[in-house]
């Protein structure tokens, strides 16, 4: 069940990552701020305190890293970024995505009809015959020779 509602909890992360980031944000802040006043009561100036708890809280960008790679799929929302990066790139030059379309769906294409036609003559048995397991091919003979060649 907790795997579960991890799974569930990380598929949410997607969707929600600009709302999900602001709460992160806030939350960080808020432990800065609570040791920042906790250096200004132990008798620091407001800015040495600032500075001790920039120090004493670590890389802020880094946790957040952090926390985002145990919150979200990374490979998921990779995939989201490049998706919409292809997408920003095809409506950039329609032409030359056009072109690629269509370059694409060609060689599908003749990909498919050849493998196709490999595969009816070449692969599928023969429908017509009645003992297929009897059925040989016969390459060459030899007289007098027994067997194959």
């Amino acid at each position: 069940m907790p795997r579960l509602r991890s799974w569930l909890s990380r598929l949410l992360g997607l969707f929600q990552k600009s709302r999900r980031d602001a709460e992160m944000a806030e939350e960080m802040q808020a432990h800065v701020d609570l040791l920042i006043e906790r250096n200004i009561a132990v008798g620091m100036s407001p800015e040495e305190g600032r500075n001790a708890a920039l120090r004493q809280f670590g890389g802020i960008e880094q946790t957040k890293e952090i926390a985002r790679e145990q919150r979200v799929w990374r490979w998921a929302d990779e995939f989201v970024q490049d998706i919409r990066y292809g997408a920003r790139m095809l409506r950039r030059t329609p032409g030359f995505s056009i072109l690629a379309i269509l370059c694409l769906t060609l060689g599908i294409g003749t990909n498919a009809a050849a493998l196709s036609w490999i595969e009816g003559i070449l692969i599928r048995p023969y429908p017509l015959v009645a003992h297929q397991d009897r059925m040989f091919a016969l390459n060459c003979t030899t007289r007098g020779a027994q067997g194959f060649i």
